[in-house]
């Protein structure tokens, strides 16, 4: 099987793995907190899924995007 994605979750440690077609499911868009007005990148396990739900690493506050993707 081969790999496209690794990294290490910063909370647990462990090494996260996807595989290559998992990876190609990845909707990858530039998320934009609208309250802030800043930019939300997901990091180690949250790169690993499409999502909608965010938490703003500024303003530390949950909100919706309009689409289900990861932030890049």
């Amino acid at each position: 099987m081969e790999f496209d994605i690794e990294n290490f979750d910063a909370e647990t440690g462990k090494r996260i793995v996807i595989d290559k077609e998992d990876a190609e499911n990845l909707k990858k868009k530039i998320v934009i907190h609208v309250k802030c007005g800043k930019k939300h990148i997901d990091k180690d396990k949250f790169a690993t899924f499409n999502h909608q739900k965010h938490l703003c690493h500024y303003c530390n506050e949950y909100f919706y995007d309009n689409e289900i993707a990861v932030g890049i």
